[in-house]
């Protein structure tokens, strides 16, 4: 592991890895199995699996559509992306989530590229990615919001993909953020994984899971 990885996850994690995490694996690659052919694409697996680290590269398997390749940017981010995202719901399917054989994706015209995309969360703010890596929770974190953003325009932007239970819209040094509950994971990681880095009046919006249980009214 390299030293910087390893001192950003020392301090993401005060010295202690999550609990299931080895963080000796070297596999970058991972196979996401038992997709919706329907409703996946390859940016909509970024979004989800950029959650646990950068992406280097997406390939949806020709002759096995609900199959995926992806390879994260190192071995740890790869091992929470299997950790945490193993047996999720995702478009009523429960996603399979293991470590291919391949060490890597071999760039190809029906391979997606994502090593140089700007929406790889990674490239900074590691320390603080790393901590808000869990399993898909039923609230979400909005972020990136325009100033003047109405808490009923991201609902609007967001019920599209389940039942909002509870929103709440607050300012952190200057910035809008949001936090809004679904009903159940599914829901909210089908939001996440469909408006992630869209956009609201002009602002690409980025969501992440939250790890709080409820909203506390102010």
């Amino acid at each position: 592991m390299p030293v910087g990885t390893a001192a950003a996850i020392a301090a993401a994690f005060g010295g202690m890895l999550p609990p299931g995490i080895t963080g000796t694996n070297d596999r970058c690659t991972i196979l996401v199995s038992n997709l919706n052919t329907e409703k996946i694409d390859e940016d909509k697996l970024f979004n989800l699996f950029s959650v646990y680290g950068n992406i280097m590269r997406i390939k949806i398997l020709r002759n096995k559509p609900d199959h995926a390749l992806i390879q994260m940017g190192d071995g740890f981010q790869a091992e929470l992306a299997v950790h945490y995202l193993k047996g999720a719901m995702l478009f009523d399917k429960r996603m399979e989530v293991n470590y291919s054989k391949h060490p890597q994706i071999t760039p190809a015209p029906d391979t997606r590229d994502y090593s140089s995309s700007n929406l790889n969360r990674f490239n900074r703010n590691v320390v603080k990615n790393y901590r808000y890596c869990c399993a898909p929770t039923k609230m979400i974190h909005v972020s990136s919001l325009p100033p003047d953003v109405t808490e009923d325009e991201i609902i609007s932007h967001l019920e599209p993909h389940g039942n909002v239970v509870d929103s709440k819209l607050f300012e952190v040094n200057g910035k809008k953020q949001a936090l809004v509950l679904f009903e159940n994971e599914e829901q909210s990681t089908e939001a996440l994984v469909s408006k992630h880095a869209t956009t609201i009046d002009g602002s690409t919006i980025r969501i992440s899971f939250s790890q709080l249980q409820s909203i506390q009214s102010s």
